[in-house]
């Protein structure tokens, strides 16, 4: 009987109001017009054409080819395929050279890893062991060392291959090409030897560098030609053998600052063991270096302006006539939501 009484009083003392459970004097928040949908089509759209002009850039264009290979993950694999399976090669390489060679090619790697002070002296007392390792290394274990290499190209041809989207084909293939490239590295390291231990004094120094610079350069353009199976001609290729060859000269002469800080460091803390770590953080930062330089050539060779044309060449094309269609290209361009998706 009572209750209508209680509700009269109740609406009369709230204006109305219908209770929201926070108390007799909360009023709620008005919430804010809804935007028009027309409005909202139209900064989609905008954002749209602003995303297509930057994936239609170098920029863009480079970014998302380094994102379709997983440049990331590809760099730490390199880094540790070269850190696994070169550097024993090295070891031996040094050990059958004659004495002359071997100093002269441990001052070059010297100055290629950064290495100086309690690290130095650690790798060459490794390196003095060199009548060790060549009395315990007959044919057999050159050989093996040899294929045991190879995994690092065969890594590293994965790389060219998909920054070019180039068709898979069975690995037993492109061995040859793997050892063949690892001869030719083998050579090269022999030529710098040479010329550090025959070229004293700095005209030695800007010798070195200069057979380094040019050398590196040419070696890695007939490196991403070999690997890539020669179907890709040799104009479009010149920007990875630019970028791999001077920034990896780059890359040394940075090394030389950091390194040795960094060798020393972990020296001090694990001992030999702290060698290895800081021959991985050098071999990872070379291998982002190559994995960059790679992706880098397909994208400008796509251009429009000058130099894509240019790259391409008279015949319009970066592939040679009997090599086979490349795969398919991804979405290039990434997709705005629409609202409530």
């Amino acid at each position: 009987m009572c209750l209508p009484v209680v509700t009269r009083l109740y609406k009369a003392r709230t204006g109305g109001r219908r209770s929201s459970g926070l108390g007799p004097g909360y009023r709620s928040a008005v919430s804010p017009p809804s935007v028009p949908s027309a409005l909202v089509s139209r900064g989609r759209g905008a954002g749209q054409a602003a995303l297509g002009r930057v994936g239609e850039s170098v920029v863009g264009r480079y970014w998302m080819r380094l994102r379709e290979i997983e440049f990331a993950d590809r760099s730490v694999a390199l880094a540790a395929k070269g850190f696994v399976s070169l550097f024993p090669l090295l070891l031996v390489v040094v050990a059958i050279t004659p004495h002359g060679v071997r100093v002269g090619l441990m001052e070059s790697l010297s100055s290629r890893f950064g290495l100086s002070g309690q690290a130095e002296r650690l790798v060459l007392q490794a390196v003095n062991s060199a009548d060790g390792i060549r009395s315990s290394t007959g044919v057999l274990g050159v050989t093996l060392t040899f294929v045991f290499a190879a995994s690092f190209t065969t890594a590293l041809q994965r790389i060219y291959l998909r920054s070019w989207r180039r068709p898979p084909r069975g690995s037993l293939s492109d061995k040859p090409r793997s050892l063949v490239w690892l001869s030719g590295f083998v050579a090269f390291l022999l030529i710098l030897g040479v010329t550090a231990r025959t070229l004293t004094g700095p005209p030695g120094t800007v010798a070195a560098l200069l057979v380094g610079l040019l050398g590196s350069t040419l070696g890695w353009w007939w490196t991403a030609h070999a690997l890539l199976r020669g179907h890709v001609r040799w104009r479009p290729l010149l920007p990875t053998a630019v970028v791999s060859g001077l920034g990896g000269c780059l890359f040394s002469v940075a090394a030389s600052v950091w390194m040795p800080y960094v060798m020393d460091n972990n020296v001090a803390k694990f001992g030999l063991f702290g060698v290895s770590l800081s021959f991985v953080t050098w071999f990872t930062g070379f291998a982002f270096l190559l994995v960059a330089a790679a992706a880098l050539s397909p994208c400008l060779a796509e251009g429009d302006d000058v130099l894509g044309r240019w790259l391409r060449g008279p015949a319009g094309d970066t592939l040679t006539p009997d090599a086979p269609a490349s795969l398919a290209s991804p979405a290039a361009t990434p997709q705005i939501p629409a609202p409530g998706a």
